[in-house]
């Protein structure tokens, strides 16, 4: 019997796929990454569905691709091998468990940003999840498993920090669970103590088995909230003036932007071109409480450290939110809702990068004024972004490039953002959600005995080699 016809006695013919048009749409992202056709495309329903997947790749030694929407920016889910099969999970989308009490939810691969916002307002409103800037139909496993950023981030972190355990088929076809979750069902409220398994599959792209039930943290949704934007000159003074604001606790979250992504998300037509004496970024805040009292005094501190700033920079603006819709109209209030809204901007054409890092505080200002250089000297709009993290313990850096890809424009794309990961690198930052190609230059820097420690671990779980083999450049 052939691969295929086995595949599909595991999940059911209709669920298995490999004719010219699905190995294409499969091949590619929307990044500068090289594209690669996969073998077929195989869509599980189950968990032990995905474990006979596995099985079966052993015995074949078939290279397996774990998938679900593909929206990574980073070319994540291109294989990276001939004959490689994805395995798309977005079939199993369910919301296993909500714990109001304990304040998490179960969840499998497939289930997006857009499920959870709407079965947390219908069914637990007193909840909340956290929400990138992605589409909603992300899924919320992988962009947790991928280390990523949300709008709760400048508060707790990465929203790898959000995960509390979860069940994992490894390379063998075995199921393991890690964290809570180990003492058996609705009992997913932590991942300590004993040792923190969760990191055996958090950063991994895949490479160590497939995920297939995650417990992630929800938050308490505040009484009180609202936002501001601040508008800034230069790079160190803007981001000496967002560690001041950050620092004071006073408010939740925080994206600083260049100045052209504020004006597109205000409707302006790209392609947007700064204006002499404009301000060089534009910093969104959000502010919460318990109480309208105590979100009021956040407030006031907020204005008072603007306020302070302008003995050094008095063309410093902190504008309220209501003045900022009506400037822009209810698109405002509908980004700040659902902030996965915004990546309509960025999608305007067929390509859309950018080298994302985590980054010292120290060197924020360096990285900002560095890559606007850069970007620059290729002809790109600029589009920074900042975002402090975890309570200004470290930050996200990125410049964002959309672009035709047209062959000429991916060679330039291509040579802009190694400058931008170079420059990164020579900062100490490290490159998250990472590409191979980035991979390769982070091992140029890195301690050796890192990738020395992930090689060994990658060969013990996965002998043969059939998970999403070449990722990070292992």
């Amino acid at each position: 019997m052939d691969l295929k016809s086995q595949f599909q006695q595991i999940v059911g013919e209709q669920h298995v796929a490999d004719g010219a048009g699905e190995r294409y749409v499969y091949s590619f992202d929307m990044t500068e990454n090289p594209s690669k056709e996969p073998l077929m495309v195989v869509m599980p329903s189950t968990v032990e569905e995905v474990q006979n997947i596995i099985r079966l790749a052993n015995e074949t030694r078939t290279p397996l691709v774990p998938f679900v929407t593909g929206q990574n920016v980073g070319g994540l889910t291109i294989p990276q091998v001939e004959g490689a099969v994805i395995v798309d999970l977005k079939r199993m989308d369910r919301i296993l468990e909500v714990d109001e009490e304990a304040m998490y939810m179960l969840v499998e691969p497939g289930v997006t940003f857009g499920d959870v916002k709407k079965y947390l307002e219908k069914h637990f409103p007193s909840l909340r999840y956290t929400y990138p800037l992605a589409p909603p139909f992300t899924s919320v496993m992988a962009n947790a498993l991928l280390q990523g950023l949300c709008d709760l981030s400048t508060m707790h972190g990465s929203m790898s920090d959000f995960i509390n355990g979860l069940e994992a088929v490894l390379p063998n076809g075995d199921i393991v669970r890690v964290g809570s979750g180990i003492m058996g069902e609705e009992n997913w409220f932590g991942r300590y103590p004993l040792p923190d398994l969760v990191g055996l599959f958090s950063g991994w792209q895949g490479m160590t088995g497939i995920v297939t039930k995650i417990s992630l943290k929800l938050w308490p949704k505040k009484k009180a909230m609202t936002h501001a934007a601040l508008f800034t000159f230069g790079e160190q003074q803007t981001t000496d003036l967002l560690k001041r604001i950050v620092r004071e606790g006073i408010i939740e979250d925080a994206d600083c932007q260049s100045l052209s992504i504020v004006k597109m998300l205000m409707g302006v037509a790209p392609p947007v071109t700064p204006h002499r004496g404009e301000p060089d970024y534009g910093t969104v805040l959000i502010l919460s409480a318990n109480s309208e009292i105590e979100l009021n005094e956040k407030y006031r501190q907020l204005e008072n450290l603007v306020e302070l700033s302008k003995k050094d920079e008095p063309r410093n603006l902190l504008i309220d939110w209501g003045t900022v819709t009506k400037l822009m109209g209810e698109q405002a209030n509908a980004w700040i809702d659902f902030p996965s809204d915004a990546f309509k901007v960025l999608a305007q054409y067929d390509g859309l990068t950018w080298v994302g890092t985590y980054i010292h505080p120290k060197y924020w200002g360096a990285a900002l004024e560095g890559g606007r250089r850069i970007v620059e000297k290729y002809g790109f709009e600029l589009m920074a972004f900042l975002k402090p993290m975890h309570m200004l313990h470290f930050a996200e850096f990125k410049f964002i490039i959309r672009f035709p890809k047209d062959p000429a424009t991916l060679e330039r794309v291509r040579r802009c953002n190694e400058e931008l990961l170079d420059l990164a690198l020579g900062l100490k930052a490290i490159p998250y959600k990472t590409p191979v190609w980035s991979a390769r230059r982070l091992q140029q820097f890195a301690d050796p005995a890192f990738f020395k420690l992930l090689r060994d671990l990658k060969k013990l779980l996965d002998p043969n080699n059939i998970m999403n083999p070449g990722r990070l450049d292992l």
